[in-house]
């Protein structure tokens, strides 16, 4: 491991990032899995990084590159989010609190029919 601080900081940051959109997804829509390790859990990922998994899909992110740009990665995320995930295969959660209007606007225009 480096002792880079700056780069320590900006990688825990990334990972509250990816997980708040992971978790406006999961707080909003029951459907397709979306999962989200990083590095300090899983040693085959690579030093200061975050793997998004949909499907078969994976993103990862390597947070030395996110660190200066990190006001544009929950939109990053989400945008591969919404490529990765089948909407069409999702449903409103039921009985939640808070649901995230853009995800409900993406489920809506993938099930234009649905109530």
């Amino acid at each position: 491991m480096t002792d880079d601080l700056p780069v320590f900081l900006a990688h825990q940051k990334i990972v509250q990032i990816i997980h708040g959109v992971v978790i406006r997804y999961r707080l909003s829509l029951t459907g397709p899995t979306v999962s989200v390790v990083h590095a300090e859990l899983d040693p085959e990922l690579p030093e200061r990084s975050v793997r998004v998994t949909a499907g078969e899909h994976e993103l990862l992110i390597h947070s030395a590159d996110w660190a200066d740009h990190q006001s544009e990665l929950a939109g990053h995320v989400q945008q591969w989010m919404m490529e990765h995930i089948d909407l069409r295969a999702a449903k409103p959660k039921k009985a939640s609190r808070r649901y995230d209007e853009t995800w409900m606007t993406a489920w809506r225009k993938a099930n234009p029919h649905a109530h």
